[in-house]
């Protein structure tokens, strides 16, 4: 992760090459610009979000001035915010801007301004489990539905997000479920899940939410599975447009199946004696 930032920091700010340095600034009599990345502590958030990695960029102004420093965090920021960033390791990140956690400070060695920036980057829990559990059927199903009705560049996914997510993503996690009795022979089960989408801009996430809460609300029945004359019936959606994409989720929605209840067997009668009660 430290080497993709250093490297997305200096495709970013041209004028920062080379000189993206770990914990420490540069050495003393150097007054040039540069930058120090750290990485910060590593907060659990949730099972479908896991850890977020929290990473510090300081930028050193030197005797650039604060006019540069300020166009640089600018750069940052647009350049940074919810981009994939592919580095040497095997899988690539996606950073999120958390803001300015302080005030600018004064750099005693060069006399110029010292700004923080922190970004943070979702890291799923780790599983001890040799082999994950098998997907839930109504899970698959309302995932396999969306890929249908979105652009080929959104990817969606099921139960929690990976580190390396695309930039358009769907992820549809479970996240309750009950049964009420629908009369003597019939039972309802019913199942409520969230959908979270999230993408570089808020416009194309409430875009692609308004779509999906539209063609969900047109939608009599979902198939449950190919091949099979199973299907859902959509009960509730709504969408909160101001819920966070990656922790909370804009989409809320409820399906339900009645079944039948299966027949249960009773004794035989071998024989039936009637007294009637005479006075």
């Amino acid at each position: 992760m430290r080497e993709a930032v250093k490297q997305a920091v200096a495709a970013l700010i041209p004028e920062l090459e080379g000189r993206i340095y770990d914990v420490q600034p540069r050495a003393e009599g150097d007054d040039g610009p540069c930058a120090v990345l750290t990485l910060g502590e590593e907060i659990w958030k949730s099972a479908w979000a896991g850890y977020r990695q929290v990473v510090r960029v300081k930028l050193y102004s030197g005797s650039a001035g604060i006019s540069q420093l300020d166009a640089w965090a600018q750069q940052l920021v647009r350049g940074l915010q919810r981009q994939r960033i592919a580095g040497p390791d095997p899988e690539a990140i996606l950073l999120h801007y958390l803001g300015v956690p302080e005030a600018d400070a004064l750099d005693p060695a060069s006399g110029g301004i010292i700004r923080c920036l922190r970004f943070g980057a979702y890291l799923p829990e780790a599983s001890g489990a040799e082999t994950p559990a098998p997907p839930d059927a109504w899970l698959s199903a309302l995932a396999g539905w969306t890929r249908g009705k979105l652009a080929d560049l959104w990817q969606v996914y099921e139960t929690s997000w990976p580190a390396d997510r695309e930039e358009h993503a769907v992820l549809w996690r479970l996240a309750g479920c009950e049964t009420k009795m629908a009369g003597a022979s019939m039972y309802e089960i019913r199942k409520t899940f969230v959908g979270h989408l999230a993408a570089p801009f808020p416009e194309t996430e409430h875009h692609a939410s308004v779509v999906l809460v539209e063609e969900l609300g047109a939608q009599t029945q979902l198939p449950l599975g190919d091949g099979e004359r199973r299907y859902l019936s959509v009960a509730e959606v709504s969408a909160n447009m101001q819920a966070d994409a990656i922790l909370d989720g804009q989409l809320k929605l409820t399906l339900v199946q009645r079944r039948m209840r299966p027949a249960e067997e009773a004794a035989l009668i071998r024989r039936v004696a009637v007294q009637p009660i005479m006075k």
